[in-house]
């Protein structure tokens, strides 16, 4: 399984950068893992770097938005089940992802209906790709 994910901008919190780095590690176990920071300026020039890497990725890709579909962890899990060879998650800036991007994309996907902070959502994406990972795999780290 290949899983890379698109972000514009760095951490700028170091300890969500080191819970990151944490789950990113675990992910390692069960996935080959790339992750690609894009320098944030504008969304139109943000826009046009990302299409230029999802373009030249192979896998299914997922763009981040407030209004893109929700699962359960569970749901995710089967998702990631689904596109278990190569996945492309693309996470935006402050002023979130171009249309252009989100058209591209072959589905929005949204972590919740509130608004995070780009370092946050980061977090929970790898949290939640981890606990995914986690339920496919049959560990215990998710409880219903």
């Amino acid at each position: 399984m290949f899983i890379k994910v698109v972000a514009v901008g760095k951490v700028k919190e170091r300890y969500l950068l080191t819970k990151i780095q944490e789950y990113q590690k675990l992910i390692g176990f069960d996935a080959r893992l790339e992750v690609v920071e894009i320098r944030d300026g504008n969304r139109a020039t943000e826009g046009e770097k990302i299409l230029s890497i999802l373009k030249k990725s192979q896998g299914y890709s997922f763009a981040l938005a407030e209004e893109g579909k929700q699962f359960s962890s569970r749901e995710f899990a089967q998702n990631i089940q689904n596109y278990n060879s190569r996945m492309v998650f693309v996470i935006g800036g402050p002023d979130g992802l171009s249309e252009k991007v989100k058209e591209y994309a072959d589905l929005r996907f949204s972590l919740s209906r509130m608004t995070f902070t780009h370092d946050l959502a980061r977090l929970i994406l790898f949290e939640q790709m981890y606990r995914a990972l986690s339920i496919i795999r049959g560990r215990k780290y998710h409880r219903d």
